[in-house]
């Protein structure tokens, strides 16, 4: 500070009489000048060359130092014109009246003539034309505005059109007059009007636009009509440097931020920005950024865990799953069977419908009442599901849940069993049973088709359990485990009994081979069956 006061003192000096609360301010705004012209924009220039704009220079300059631009520009446009003592704030003058001193020599009396108007507008013309007290700007201004009423008045005929608009024009020309468009919305309403039969006076003082003016707009309206006001939003340079910005903003998210000298694994706005600039040499801002984005498909999105299956034996597993599912004779049945739980029976949350200022908590360390555990079989052709409470998921109850199917569909010929590759499956115990069964025991031949390992989205019955938990377990406070029992119950119950009156096979894609894409089943976009 002291070696630029000593640098500047010729100019200081111009100021040195001025009120502290003036002068200080003025001498800050002054150094801040000086330090961009001197020092922030030859290094912008050595940064960037000939691809530097003052512009951007600027904003870049007022955000590093918290300035606010426009108060930026209007100190560079009063330092040009008037030097440091124009930088000099308003602080503590009295603004005083333009016409303090001639008050009474500037009143007058206008009598308004009702059979001449104008009289009184041509007076008030005078007036403005040798009052030397009055800006030039602001008098150049009303007489042109004075001169227009003039013309207005004496072509005080009706306007109109070659051809009334219709109604699209109408709801157009309506949208264009309610737009923020400044220009567009005059000529919409001009061109309103003249379909109205409106006067050109009423028209100029509507629009505050000159006589010529509106006979263009209105010439140009009958040759072309919407098209002469059509509004183009971009102009072609603005588009193709919208589409390159767009091209490089999705070029760099290809890349990992590593190759740009980032630290992180993953894009954010503001890392995106920093790559572009180091890339491209120019700085962009995090609302442009969004705005790429936005107007592309690309969105954050979170990795999605998905079922891959490591049987080695994967496609010939589907395939023997759907030939025998969809090559079921009259008599056979296909069964889909799984273990659940064990089921703690406490308090369990879950979502529902309840009040703004309502929270429902769940203890985060419960005493458990019990638990409960079943096995259950799905139908696939009648969609019934067949179910068996047990203490354990043992091979002896799998072997009791067997028994009651084959008590249950005794007339059948056939029964298929397909469940996953747990050891309770493959145990000898169910083996054993199974082979006795086909062997000595009357009913059904018993055959198992076994699912690929992690396939469990091959095995409907598992979209039954999650409806079922949805609407019995979760938001639940049983008692006992004899409630809990009994509402699971009730809940397969009335779904056996829905799928009696409403006959529909269990699963969905299942049952149609044609929309098995073999090398995308096995990333699990098959779940819901």
């Amino acid at each position: 500070m002291p070696t630029m006061m000593v640098k500047y003192a010729s100019q200081l000096e111009l100021i040195k009489n001025e009120p502290n609360y003036n002068r200080i301010p003025a001498i800050k705004r002054f150094f801040q000048l000086m330090d961009f012209e001197n020092s922030f924009l030859p290094s912008q220039q050595e940064l960037h060359g000939a691809n530097l704009s003052r512009t951007k220079a600027v904003t870049a300059y007022c955000k590093l130092r918290g300035i606010p631009e426009r108060s930026f520009y209007r100190w560079i446009v009063i330092y040009r014109e008037r030097g440091i003592k124009g930088l000099l704030p308003k602080y503590g003058k009295r603004s005083k009246h333009l016409y303090h001193r001639d008050r009474d020599k500037l009143m007058a009396t206008i009598a308004i003539d009702i059979s001449d108007p104008l009289r009184c507008l041509k007076i008030i013309q005078k007036i403005i034309e040798h009052c030397k007290l009055i800006n030039p700007r602001v008098k150049a201004a009303s007489l042109l505005l004075l001169k227009h009423y003039f013309t207005g008045y004496r072509c005080n005929g009706r306007l109109s059109l070659s051809r009334a608009l219709t109604d699209e024009e109408l709801r157009v020309l309506g949208h264009y007059k309610s737009g923020i468009h400044k220009n567009h919305s005059k000529k919409a309403t001009v061109i309103l009007m003249a379909n109205e039969g409106r006067s050109l006076l009423e028209t100029m003082e509507m629009t505050h636009v000159a006589e010529r003016t509106i006979y263009h707009w209105l010439h140009n309206f009958n040759k072309d009509r919407l098209e002469s006001i059509k509004i183009h939003v971009h102009a072609p340079a603005k588009e193709k440097e919208k589409v390159e910005r767009q091209t490089r903003v999705i070029d760099i998210v290809h890349k990992m931020p590593s190759l740009y000298g980032i630290n992180r694994t993953s894009w954010t706005y503001g890392s995106i920005a920093e790559a572009y600039q180091k890339e491209y040499g120019s700085p962009i801002s995090i609302g442009k950024i969004q705005g790429v984005i936005h107007n592309t498909d690309y969105s954050w999105r979170r990795a999605r865990r998905v079922l891959t299956s490591p049987d080695p034996e994967y496609r010939r597993k589907v395939e023997l799953l759907l030939d025998t599912l969809q090559g079921l004779k009259e008599g056979e049945r296909f069964f889909f069977i799984d273990e659940v739980g064990p089921y703690r029976v406490k308090k369990y949350g879950g979502t529902k419908l309840m009040s703004k200022d309502q929270i429902e908590t769940l203890p985060e360390y419960q005493k458990s009442r019990g638990h409960i555990q079943f096995i259950a079989a799905l139908e696939a052709v009648t969609n019934q599901l067949t179910w068996l409470f047990t203490p354990d998921k043992s091979a002896i109850s799998m072997v009791k849940l067997l028994e009651k199917l084959v008590l249950n569909y005794a007339d059948c010929s056939a029964i298929f069993f397909t469940w996953d590759a747990i050891s309770v499956h493959n145990s000898k115990v169910v083996t054993d049973w199974i082979h006795t069964h086909n062997t000595t025991a009357e009913g059904p031949h018993i055959e198992v088709v076994p699912l690929p390992s992690n396939a469990q989205f091959l095995n409907v019955i598992e979209a039954v359990f999650g409806g079922m938990k949805k609407a019995i377990i979760c938001n639940s406070d049983y008692a006992t485990p004899h409630d809990m029992q009994e509402a699971i119950a009730r809940h397969f119950k009335d779904r056996n009994a829905f799928y009696k009156e409403n006959p529909k096979k269990a699963g969905n894609k299942i049952w149609d081979k044609q929309k098995f894409d073999f090398d995308k089943l096995a990333g699990g976009l098959f779940r819901k069956m």
